[in-house]
């Protein structure tokens, strides 16, 4: 039989790769509408559905996971072939090292940013351009927080959110003791965004009345550090947010209790990255990183 049309392989492919045919809109610069188009083409043309659809979800069928599969690889190679051949082209020396970098805020400004003067160290030749806003398929590398169920084949997990009650130290010596985690309520508690991670954990410590005292919320991880930095109240932290305070010895966590949000820190490359000056270099040493990190906060 004759090939299908490209434009079609290609939508496919990356609404498969990417779990969604929004993203693969954005990657591809067309309409979710075309995608669709292009997805329901196809499909005809090989005479069976490709995708489960279900409520604004799409899953492969069997066969269909096979063929994105194997479309990714054939698309892989052709990307990096193209790069072979554009790197022969001139000296490597003369191509820019530039890496486009995403990262969410809270990893920027509390935990990444501290640790690329180590980078720029270890590699003076690769220039790093890092926004904490844009979408993923424009950038090489995308550092992003998504909830679990939400996370798609296209995202690497880094590190799962853990999370642990972090107050400054002057709240340990304070009236208001905090000898278990059923004390906290006593205490003003500064939420993220809303209060459900906070009565989760409680719960998960056999706490039943979850209410506290006196709560704020914030939707600034930064600010929420801070806050708990000056004695304002107690943050529940996950540990790249935490890390360098409680090493600094500016944030305590009053309990050893630690628990999993159905969250994490997830990476995103970039298709057609695998030869590109820089990107390499930088994506081994944030996972080196990553790896000091766990093993810091003892996160199996």
């Amino acid at each position: 039989m004759a090939l299908p049309s490209l434009n079609g392989m290609r939508a496919f492919e990356a609404a498969a790769r990417l779990g969604s045919v929004k993203d693969a809109a954005e990657e591809l610069h067309l309409t979710p509408s075309a995608i669709s188009r292009h997805i329901r083409a196809l499909e005809r043309n090989l005479g069976q559905d490709l995708f489960e659809r279900g409520f604004r979800q799409i899953t492969p069928t069997i066969r269909g996971s096979y063929y994105a599969r194997s479309l990714s690889e054939a698309f892989e190679a052709i990307w990096r072939a193209t790069d072979d051949v554009s790197l022969a082209d001139g000296p490597t020396h003369s191509r820019t090292q530039r890496v486009r970098v995403l990262c969410v805020p809270a990893v920027l400004n509390l935990w990444l940013a501290d640790r690329l003067p180590n980078f720029r160290k270890l590699h003076p030749a690769v220039e790093l351009e890092i926004s904490t806003s844009g979408k993923r398929a424009n950038f090489d590398l995308a550092i992003v927080d998504e909830f679990v169920y939400k996370a798609g084949p296209a995202l690497t997990l880094l590190i799962p959110l853990v999370l642990t009650p972090v107050c400054a130290p002057s709240l340990l010596e304070g009236p208001v003791p905090l000898r278990s985690p059923a004390d906290l309520v006593n205490h003003h508690l500064i939420h993220e965004c809303e209060s459900m991670r906070w009565r989760r954990w409680l719960e998960q410590e056999g706490v039943l009345d979850t209410t506290p005292k006196s709560s704020t919320t914030l939707d600034d991880c930064t600010l929420i550090m801070r806050e708990a930095i000056n004695g304002a109240g107690i943050a529940l932290a996950d540990t790249m947010m935490a890390q360098d305070f409680l090493q600094q010895g500016k944030l305590v966590a009053p309990f050893d209790a630690r628990h999993t949000y159905p969250a994490g820190i997830y990476l995103h490359q970039r298709r057609s990255i695998g030869n590109k000056p820089g990107t390499g270099l930088f994506q081994d040493w944030l996972l080196s990183e990553v790896e000091d990190h766990k093993r810091v906060m003892a996160i199996t």
